[in-house]
């Protein structure tokens, strides 16, 4: 038994002298829990509209951090379904050779709001649209052949790109264009509730992290790497201007615990609040907030 050393067995902390010097080796802090609470109003660009995409220094750096996640959030449900920003307000309309693009203004609309706007906007086009929830929508002619147009940009340029975004797929059209001649159903049902689940992206500036963990591909490339958290919509129980509350404990957030193959220390971060398709989420200048459970020692 003279080769016994309970020291290594147990991983004790084994203090060994070298010269004048005493170095002790396998120290181990314990671990500790720490809750950050971050609001965009404390972010770097307070004064800008966008709340999506911002900067924020915590007053206290946070040292030797080990593991990193997203416990929960509050987000207002101030972004519109329709919007220039999302790409999905726009189509023409050509009658006798003539185009004419049509724009709808940006707003959370209902079945029966939008169907009153574009039916405001084809005035004097002859082209009337039906739209309801649950249901396929339809434009009806009233003389002669009209062409609507959703693979247009907001130009009113062909633009296939991001079709699936565009305002045809919201009304349940499958195709980039339909000759109306008296009335033409869509394919699919009207949806407008939008992004079913949203994205918090969190760059922390740190190389060691395993930000990969979530993979979301798009149509022609992938959603922004450093997502840290999937937040669910229940369309509802929260309606246009509540505030959705989403968490582990409900089940309406699955986060990402990032871990890192180096302690690293936390005091500036970039956050980004993204839709289903990638891009920043408009909150119309309103703030969100979320809490962050770091394990440092």
């Amino acid at each position: 038994m003279s080769g016994f050393n309970k020291n290594q067995i147990f991983n004790e902390p084994v203090t060994n002298q070298y010269g004048s010097h005493m170095v002790m080796t396998n120290v181990h802090k314990d671990a500790k829990k720490k809750y950050i609470s971050i609001d965009t109003k404390n972010s770097e660009e307070y004064n800008s509209l966008s709340t999506a995409n911002f900067n924020i220094t915590l007053p206290e750096r946070v040292n030797e951090i080990k593991e990193l996640k997203l416990t929960s959030i509050e987000i207002p449900k101030t972004y519109y379904n329709i919007s220039a920003n999302l790409g999905n307000n726009y189509f023409t309309v050509t009658i006798g050779g003539t185009t004419s693009l049509i724009t709808i203004a940006d707003g959370n609309y209902t079945s029966s709001t939008l169907k009153t706007t574009i039916d405001t906007a084809l005035t004097g086009k002859n082209l009337t649209c039906a739209l309801s929830n649950n249901s396929k929508s339809s434009f009806t002619s009233s003389s002669g052949t009209t062409t609507v147009s959703f693979d247009v940009d907001k130009y009113g340029n062909k633009d296939k790109y991001n079709f699936k975004y565009k305002l045809g797929w919201i009304l349940g059209f499958r195709q980039t264009s339909y000759e109306v001649s008296a009335t033409t159903t869509s394919e699919g049902f009207l949806n407008l509730f939008g992004s079913n689940y949203l994205y918090l992206a969190l760059d922390e500036y740190s190389k060691s992290g395993s930000q990969n963990s979530f993979s979301s591909p798009l149509f022609s490339s992938m959603v922004n790497k450093n997502i840290l958290a999937r937040i669910s919509i229940d369309h509802k129980s929260y309606s246009f201007g509540e505030v959705i509350i989403a968490s582990e404990v409900i089940g309406t957030l699955l986060t990402d615990t990032r871990k890192y193959t180096g302690k690293i220390d936390l005091q500036k971060i970039n956050v980004q609040l993204l839709n289903d398709h990638g891009n920043s989420v408009d909150l119309n200048g309103l703030d969100f907030s979320f809490c962050l459970e770091v394990c440092h020692e």
